[in-house]
């Protein structure tokens, strides 16, 4: 049965703080290292620095809270995360399947939201580096690891992928990203649930990010990856159509093995 005990209780105070912490230290490090590169050096380095020490902020404070609200914090030794390639699959199949769904909604959106990501991943080496090989690590490890973990211990496991996905979108903040990060927080939620293994939730994550950095190479734009892939024919409807079984096949199975292992948990804790 899920812990929904006195410390687990006290959840919301460690998570809305550990938010606060993170968006407070963002943008302060954000106008430190923003006015630091405005002395010559690459602004674009100082907006890698800033990101950093902004999760590295959040993270530090989640392991301070520890031991007062009983947060439970993954181990900072990757090897002890675990991976289970079958539910990575799984992930990287929906996550495929998720941006050619969302495709035509978020090309209703306004350009200007596109130009802002356009624009950033032109910086460079450190944009590509920072969404590749820095962010599903440490997202991973704040989102995943520490909010929705403890989310879940209050409220269920859907209930906390659910709250933390939404979180995860928030900070996004450009709409488009909020969107689609927001969806695909579902599928990494899931992932980490089921596979109780932070390094399946980081590899979706960083095949997402590296993919849509190879997409922007070649295309030189984040608007319409998909169908400039596939066309707008034939290809694309099939796609389309494919992409919208796949879900619908993914979220059945998830909660159907969501629900199966939380009867399990019942019954043990019965016996």
């Amino acid at each position: 049965m899920v812990d929904r005990g006195s410390s687990s209780g006290n959840v919301w105070f460690p998570v809305v703080s550990i938010l606060v912490v993170y968006v407070l230290s963002s943008m302060l490090f954000g106008m430190l290292f923003g006015w630091l590169g405005q002395g010559g050096e690459d602004p674009m380095f100082w907006g890698f620095v800033s990101y950093v020490a902004g999760f590295g902020a959040a993270i530090g404070y989640a392991v301070a809270l520890k031991p007062a609200w009983g947060l439970e914090v993954p181990s900072f030794r990757p090897e002890k995360w675990g991976a289970d390639p079958r539910v990575i699959v799984g992930g990287m199949i929906l996550m495929l399947a998720t941006g050619i769904v969302l495709s035509p909604v978020l090309e209703r959106l306004p350009a200007e939201y596109f130009d802002r990501l356009d624009d950033y991943m032109k910086g460079g080496f450190w944009p590509m580096f920072t969404a590749v090989a820095v962010a599903p690590v440490v997202e991973e490890f704040l989102f995943r690891g520490i909010i929705q973990k403890n989310l879940v211990r209050r409220l269920g496991p859907f209930g906390g992928i659910a709250v933390g996905a939404l979180l995860f979108g928030a900070v996004h903040v450009n709409p488009p990203q909020v969107v689609y990060a927001s969806c695909l927080g579902l599928i990494l939620g899931t992932v980490y649930y089921l596979s109780g293994s932070l390094n399946s939730a980081v590899t979706v994550h960083f095949v997402n990010n590296g993919l849509t950095s190879l997409l922007y190479m070649l295309f030189g734009t984040s608007v319409g990856l998909e169908w400039r892939i596939l066309g707008a024919g034939t290809a694309w409807g099939w796609a389309y159509g494919l992409s919208v079984v796949l879900l619908g096949l993914g979220a059945w199975y998830a909660v159907w093995q969501i629900r199966r292992r939380e009867a399990e948990k019942k019954m043990r804790s019965e016996n």
